[in-house]
């Protein structure tokens, strides 16, 4: 099977595998007491290991730290992580060490903690004020990529800004505004900064169940968020005139993937005309007022179902995949996209996936 999601294997091997800057690292393989990687829709890749720390660095030498010499973990250096066989084999992680840590147990030897963050770590760490004029959102994102020297892949559709102001603002947070504002999402994948649609084009979704690799999942339908239509106010400098723009229940259906009802839907049946009001956003122009009424609509759409699962395992599972959960019965069975992926391994579980996904409609099997 391909992709890194699914192996034809009885038995995998859960361990994950180490390379450092460009090295594998053999080492760590073997010493490796835990891992996690956390990855989501707007934050850097975060990477944090535990690994012995005392023994032998070769035959015949004396016992001492193994990872206190520079040679291998140092900060800077780029660290990869794969997982899975090679028929399912996938990186967990890429980016670069950002903190070492000693540890030192009562009851066993010492160890050592790697921390790691990919490159969206550097567009944190820079703060600035400016103004953007005559500009896009795309072209924003592909000069924040230029000023933090990485490459940019951008793809979302946004306004034209007259003016847009960065003000005391890191490149990061500047990158999550916008983002936010045209229904992005961003990534780093291997010095390549991503400014894609949270709805990317649709791929194959993985199916998981209950009777394959799929361990647990809770699923929750939950209104508290929704609402029927969302409404932005502003004012048009150019044409001297009010901005009233609204997005309503036709802007969720075209990402509905199960065919069923909408959390919308369902709240105006049983409250109708419940609107969100948006006064404080100023758009300068009905296409913006336009872009995040209906930005904002969708992001409150897709909340409505929400699944939190953990596999036994699936390395190749990535944020903006779509997974079919099955065996769930027809209210919650079907397609939901993830939002957020975790891998961990540990010397009881090996490798263990837990992710969040969400849909924005109800039921739709039969």
């Amino acid at each position: 099977m391909s992709n890194g999601l699914k192996s034809e294997r009885l038995i995998l091997h859960g361990r994950p595998r180490f390379s450092i800057d460009g090295a594998d690292e053999v080492r760590l393989n073997e010493d490796l007491v835990r891992l996690e990687v956390r990855t989501d829709e707007e934050s850097p890749a975060c990477f944090e290991a535990v690994f012995k720390n005392w023994g032998q660095s070769r035959a015949g030498a004396e016992p001492n730290y193994l990872y206190f010499d520079g040679e291998i973990l140092e900060l800077g250096k780029s660290l990869s992580v794969l997982a899975g066989d090679a028929d399912n084999e996938a990186a967990l992680f890429s980016g670069q060490i950002t903190a070492i840590e000693g540890v030192y147990p009562e009851s066993r030897a010492p160890e050592v903690r790697v921390c790691a963050e990919d490159r969206l770590q550097w567009l944190r760490m820079t703060q600035r004020s400016r103004l953007f004029s005559e500009t896009s959102d795309q072209d924003i994102a592909g000069q924040l990529a230029d000023d933090s020297g990485l490459r940019a892949d951008v793809e979302v559709e946004g306004p034209q800004h007259v003016e847009l102001l960065q003000v005391n603002q890191s490149e990061l947070d500047l990158l999550r505004e916008r983002a936010r504002a045209v229904d992005g999402r961003i990534a780093d994948q291997e010095g390549v900064l991503l400014f894609r649609p949270r709805r990317d084009e649709a791929s194959e979704p993985v199916l998981l169940t209950r009777q394959n690799e799929l361990l647990n999942v809770n699923v929750c339908a939950d209104l508290a968020h929704q609402r029927s239509e969302v409404r932005v106010h502003g004012w048009s400098v150019t044409d001297k005139e009010a901005i009233h723009e609204s997005a309503g229940v036709d802007t969720a259906r075209v990402e509905a993937d199960n065919n069923g009802r909408l959390g919308a839907e369902i709240l105006d049946e049983i409250h109708p005309g419940l609107s969100e009001e948006l006064h404080l956003e100023a758009p300068a122009s009905g296409e913006e007022a336009l872009k995040l009424a209906e930005t904002r609509l969708k992001r409150r759409a897709r909340r409505f179902v929400t699944a939190r699962g953990v596999t036994a395992g699936t390395p190749g599972l990535s944020v903006g995949d779509r997974v079919n959960l099955v065996d769930l019965g027809d209210l919650f069975a079907g397609i939901y996209y993830l939002t957020a992926v975790r891998h961990t391994f540990d010397m009881r579980d090996g490798l263990r996936t837990w992710f969040i996904g969400e849909r924005n409609d109800l039921g739709g099997r039969s």
